[in-house]
């Protein structure tokens, strides 16, 4: 094939690739951030995990919302990861990391997601008692029972919905006393849904 002097295809593939990694960390635009992390994500490439890592620091919510999922996207390749972040000191890095190990949805995140429902920050518990309810882990009843008690409606709503979600006679028996004793009528109403769709309500 003679030489035209114009890049191929590859390569310009792989020029794209540096100026959306470059752009995905740098550029003033937190938009622009975010659009770059989307189309690295759709690459699936393990490579680019630092990237990604990186980003799940930015300080803009919407990055590190694409940075975490774009870390879902990489699946068991950011699994070690992502369960280490469960003990960082930044409670939104453990809530990045709670959310993009429920889209994950590895049976080997389990036992970390329980372990941080007891988590000292709300919004972590939230997300980790969000993640155990997609994964419907049977394992993690025992622990999101007590949440319905919880000091934050939000967190006791998600108990409530996550509780429903994974079912069983202890989750149930628990929502069941829960609406007795809920003081919240916007947590009273999402175990009565609940209730309602197990046909004990």
């Amino acid at each position: 094939m003679p030489d035209t002097g114009r890049p191929g295809p590859d390569t310009i593939k792989g020029h794209s690739l540096d100026i959306l990694k470059e752009a995905a960390l740098f550029s003033t635009d937190p938009h622009v951030r975010a659009f770059s992390l989307y189309l690295l994500a759709l690459e699936g490439n393990p490579s680019l995990k630092n990237i990604f890592l990186s980003s799940l620091r930015d300080r803009d919510k919407r990055v590190r919302s694409r940075a975490a999922m774009a870390l879902a996207g990489l699946g068991a390749d950011a699994l070690p990861d992502l369960i280490d972040l469960l003990c960082d000191d930044d409670w939104r890095i453990r809530y990045r990391a709670a959310e993009a190990l429920g889209e994950i949805r590895s049976a080997v995140g389990t036992a970390h997601l329980i372990r941080v429902v007891d988590d000292d920050r709300d919004h972590v518990r939230y997300m980790a008692i969000k993640s155990l309810g997609s994964l419907e882990e049977k394992a993690a009843v025992p622990s999101i029972i007590p949440r319905l008690s919880d000091e934050n409606e939000y967190v006791r709503r998600m108990a409530a919905v996550s509780l429903g979600k994974i079912g069983g006679e202890d989750a149930l028996s628990a929502l069941r006393k829960a609406l007795h004793t809920e003081a919240s009528e916007s947590v009273r109403g999402a175990l009565r849904v609940v209730l309602k769709k197990d046909g004990t309500g």
